[in-house]
């Protein structure tokens, strides 16, 4: 389907080909037809030629005066009516002399030589209405009286001879130019195709990349390519400093931020304090807010900008957060349930991996009344707990940011919220349902690479 596109290189290049092969050997095949023809018709004056030289040499006068003709012609097509092959001598004045195929036509000749060196070589009309190609040539005989006498001679061949000559030519002409465009349209596909094998093994490296099975764009390439793929490299290179120093501001405003917000926190309790409780209230509540807003920002900049070259080991990822998890209040009366295959690699950032089983497993450890599992199945990554679950109809807002359906759980709302937004960025499947231990089930498509 690719190669049938019209936007495809492979497709453009092979019909501009089989255009310029066909156009190459049409012309071919004209020229061909041209030279073939005119070798043929100078074959046939050659051997009208020979015709003459034997008819000229038995071209006499008698006796009487009378022009003979004594010799006796090669091609027997002269003797035969209508036969083919046609002679006649012309004397101002005096009878045609004519061969027995003529039977009782003659030859008008237009244009008769002047000259003995002059060869006259035409189409005119013979015997039967019939074409015929003739030769013409102008010689003198001398009588018994020594008298010069000036005859034309006249030798011809029906052109529909000749014409069956070219005809038979054309048609294995024909046929051998097919074979040949169909050969050279062959050669020229294999030469497209290992022309842009190198660009198929560079679409390959690339997507490698995108996949996460290779973090550069690596092998051996043409100098051609080389440059394109010196580029592709430095901008991932370049991705992946702009990322970090994206994260790093990242964790500076986090820093320089804490300050200011632990002194507000501070003033709002010394509010409280003296009695200005609604004030404090207030504060309290910009101070959430703002944490909150800094807190989902700060989880936005560390995302890899849906970065799929990246290639993170999974179960690693799990049992640090796992056992993050597991000293959080309540962790240690949890039975932990891990299934996740030792080896299996997926295609996301390894601290966006963190982020995301960070936010769904301490989500798990909140609501689970004694069982977290965490599975991967080859396609999916699955969070599941046996704690009282999410009714269907609440299902669609447990993502947005700062919804908390527990209002007693600890937390500010974001940690779903942040999953979400790990999942547009990287555009992976997210889908929370209830589990079979009877809590929620959140399900992320990220399939383990090969």
């Amino acid at each position: 389907m690719t190669l049938l596109r019209a936007g495809a290189l492979r497709f453009r290049l092979t019909l501009l080909a089989a255009f310029a092969i066909s156009a190459l050997l049409a012309v071919a095949g004209v020229a061909f037809s041209y030279l073939f023809e005119v070798h043929v018709q100078r074959f046939v004056v050659g051997e009208l030629n020979t015709h003459f030289q034997q008819l000229a040499s038995g071209l006499a006068y008698d006796t009487d005066g009378k022009l003979r003709n004594r010799a006796v012609m090669s091609d027997p097509r002269f003797a035969q009516p209508q036969g083919g092959m046609y002679w006649q001598v012309d004397e101002v004045g005096q009878p045609s002399l004519r061969s027995r195929s003529m039977w009782d036509e003659s030859f008008s000749v237009p244009t008769p030589p002047t000259a003995p060196e002059e060869d006259h070589a035409h189409v005119m009309p013979g015997p039967g209405g019939k074409d015929v190609l003739a030769l013409e040539k102008l010689i003198f005989v001398t009588d018994r009286s020594g008298v010069d006498h000036r005859l034309v001679v006249t030798i011809g061949m029906e052109k529909a001879r000749v014409q069956g000559t070219i005809s038979n030519f054309g048609k294995p002409m024909i046929a051998g130019l097919a074979v040949l465009y169909f050969t050279l349209l062959a050669s020229v596909l294999l030469i497209i195709f290992l022309g842009m094998r190198p660009l198929k093994m560079l679409r390959e490296s690339v997507e490698a990349l995108r996949m996460g099975k290779a973090t550069r764009v690596g092998g051996e390439h043409p100098e051609e390519v080389a440059p394109l793929v010196n580029e592709v490299n430095a901008l991932v290179e370049a991705r992946e400093k702009q990322l970090e120093r994206a994260r790093q501001r990242a964790g500076n405003l986090a820093h320089g931020l804490k300050t200011p917000l632990t002194v507000l926190t501070a003033t709002a309790t010394q509010l409280a304090v003296s009695g200005q409780t609604e004030r404090s209230s207030q504060i309290r509540l910009a101070v959430d807010q703002m944490r909150d807003l800094v807190d989902r920002e700060l989880a936005r900049s560390r995302m890899a900008a849906g970065a799929s070259s990246h290639r993170s080991p999974l179960l690693p990822a799990v049992e640090r957060v796992v056992e993050t998890c597991r000293r959080a209040p309540r962790g240690e009366d949890i039975t932990w349930a891990v299934d996740v295959p030792p080896r299996t690699q997926i295609a996301i950032d390894g601290t966006d991996l963190l982020e995301l089983l960070g936010n769904l497993i301490d989500n798990a450890r909140k609501h689970a009344q004694s069982e977290v599992r965490v599975t991967h199945d080859g396609r999916y990554l699955v969070v599941e707990d046996d704690g009282p679950g999410v009714a269907p109809d609440k299902l669609a807002t447990i993502t947005r940011r700062g919804v908390k359906l527990d209002a007693l759980s600890p937390g500010s709302g974001l940690g779903l919220s942040i999953v979400s937004d790990l999942a547009e960025v990287y555009d992976f499947e997210l889908a929370f349902e209830k589990s079979s231990l009877g809590g929620l089930k959140a399900s992320v498509g990220l399939p383990a690479l090969t």
